[in-house]
């Protein structure tokens, strides 16, 4: 099933099977602006899979959709995505993001091992300077489920 509605509210959902590919599920939601970025023209989406390997191992792909460069938001030269567990005092896992040829959109992507029930997933987008300046939000979001 996929489901598009106007931009930016980016809404596709896929859920599928497919044993050429080992890939067993995907799941992609929107990720929307957020604090200084409200009013800016852009968007995000996050890609959640879980993959047919033994033992089930979910990749997570982030992208920022439309971005502009990260020193408008302050003195930063990049972006991070921080996956989070409601809850949970530390992040699951932090993504920088590289852009694309176009400069306009940038992604990250990871591999996440779960035993079990699978929690929520959240995801946030930030600018950053190195590792130690980050800034707020602007672009937010559920991975899954």
């Amino acid at each position: 099933m996929v489901t598009i509605t106007k931009w930016p509210a980016l809404n596709v959902t896929a859920s599928q099977e497919d044993n050429n590919t080992n890939q067993v599920f995907i799941e992609t939601k929107p990720l929307y602006p957020t604090g200084p970025a409200e009013q800016l023209f852009i968007a995000g989406a996050s890609v959640f899979e879980i993959t047919g390997f033994t033992p089930p191992i979910q990749r997570v792909t982030i992208l920022g959709i439309n971005l502009p460069e990260p020193d408008t938001f302050g003195p930063y030269d990049s972006y991070v995505a921080t996956l989070t567990v409601p809850d949970s005092l530390e992040p699951l896992a932090t993504l920088p993001l590289i852009p694309t040829v176009d400069n306009q959109n940038w992604v990250g992507t990871t591999l996440l091992d779960f035993g079990g029930t699978l929690p929520t997933i959240n995801a946030e987008i930030r600018p950053q300077l190195g590792s130690d300046r980050i800034g707020e939000v602007i672009l937010q979001g559920q991975v899954f489920p």
